[in-house]
């Protein structure tokens, strides 16, 4: 077996192009202006394409005792369509600043936090983002000193609630505002004039479901509403059971919040099941906003979106001011984001039943 062939140096574009090798380093590395003619830079990129030369990113990162490398520690983000929308944004405002991003996704290895952390120090990565699929309270990760940490949908219990004692320094964290969702849905139920509303949560008590069962119960009091909470869970079928056994009983809904647009997917079937009209006889809002999902279902779900991209965008940019002494400004600690409501097509103008 013949073995491969010789990587190219700047030494050997240099005598291709006949020049030195400062010259060939001046003009790849863009310190061209008033130093370096038009035409030899010209016959330099030329002969560095000829060759296919490339430069040491090693040697680069010794230079600028940065490695252009920023570590992404998630949990499923990177392999899942749920949330995918964070990383695509985190890794785009990465690459403006002419870094690349290396994701350890903690779904495909048996690594905690602190283990994925050290790994990637090890590979002397400018700075780490911890991005969660689903929103977390937990204790802050543990880092190995002097490197750059932001946290996005990963809450940190606050100082002195754990072994990390008082006083510590809460690194910036973005977090959606599922209370405020919440609040959104509920209201806009109430707006088209819903009175009979209940919401289908989750059967758990994660962040999520704590966060936008509060809002909703709220919205509804500060409106002299009772609200009619359901614990569904988070699947289409789950959604599909709650609503049929509500449509079943005395006094049925007229518009429901779901805690997720999978389990409003599963309304919709019920509703069609049972002959009931979607926005005709029954409004219906969704929270998450997924990919490829809500737009595509029948009537197009009116939802609540989780802003993932925004979070994604935000939180890299707050990672990048950190490596680059800048003030955080209002990206400073707990950073609440908004979401916002999409509408399509499943609320409409209650009507009796």
């Amino acid at each position: 077996m013949s073995s491969p062939s010789r990587r190219p140096t700047s030494a050997d574009v240099a005598a291709r192009a006949g020049v030195s090798r400062a010259t060939v380093s001046m003009v790849l590395n863009g310190r061209v202006e008033g130093t370096v003619a038009v035409a030899t830079q010209q016959r330099v990129l030329a002969a560095a394409a000829e060759l296919g030369y490339t430069r040491s990113a090693l040697a680069i990162s010794l230079k600028e005792r940065r490695s252009r490398t920023i570590g992404l520690i998630t949990d499923e983000i990177a392999t899942s369509p749920f949330a995918g929308r964070m990383a695509r944004a985190a890794s785009m405002v990465a690459a403006r600043h002419d870094h690349l991003v290396i994701t350890v996704d903690l779904s495909l290895r048996d690594h905690t936090v602190e283990d994925a952390a050290r790994l990637l120090a090890e590979r002397q990565v400018d700075g780490l983002l911890y991005a969660t699929m689903g929103r977390m309270r937990g204790p802050l990760p543990v880092v190995p000193p002097g490197i750059p940490l932001v946290l996005a949908n990963h809450e940190p219990v606050p100082p002195g609630a754990d072994e990390r004692g008082e006083g510590a320094e809460l690194p910036p964290t973005f977090v959606p505002d599922d209370y405020g969702g919440a609040r959104r849905a509920a209201r806009r139920l109430i707006e088209t004039g819903h009175r009979r509303i209940a919401m289908l949560s989750g059967d758990d008590r994660s962040v999520a479901v704590l966060e936008r069962e509060a809002g909703f119960r709220d919205e509804l009091a500060d409106a002299g509403l009772e609200p009619r909470m359901v614990k569904a869970g988070w699947q289409i079928d789950d959604g599909y059971r709650a609503a049929a056994r509500l449509f079943a009983g005395e006094d049925p809904p007229t518009g429901v919040f779901c805690i997720r647009d999978r389990v409003a997917a599963g309304v919709l079937q019920a509703a069609a099941a049972a002959g009931i009209s979607v926005p005709g006889d029954l409004s219906v809002i969704g929270f998450d906003d997924e990919d490829f999902f809500a737009e595509r279902l029948v009537p197009k779900l009116t939802t609540i979106a989780l802003p993932h991209e925004e979070m994604g965008r935000r939180a890299m940019a707050a990672l990048f001011a950190r490596l680059e002494g800048e003030a955080a400004g209002d990206d400073a600690g707990l950073v609440v984001v908004d979401c916002p409501l999409v509408e399509r097509e499943s609320v409409g103008m209650a009507r009796g039943r």
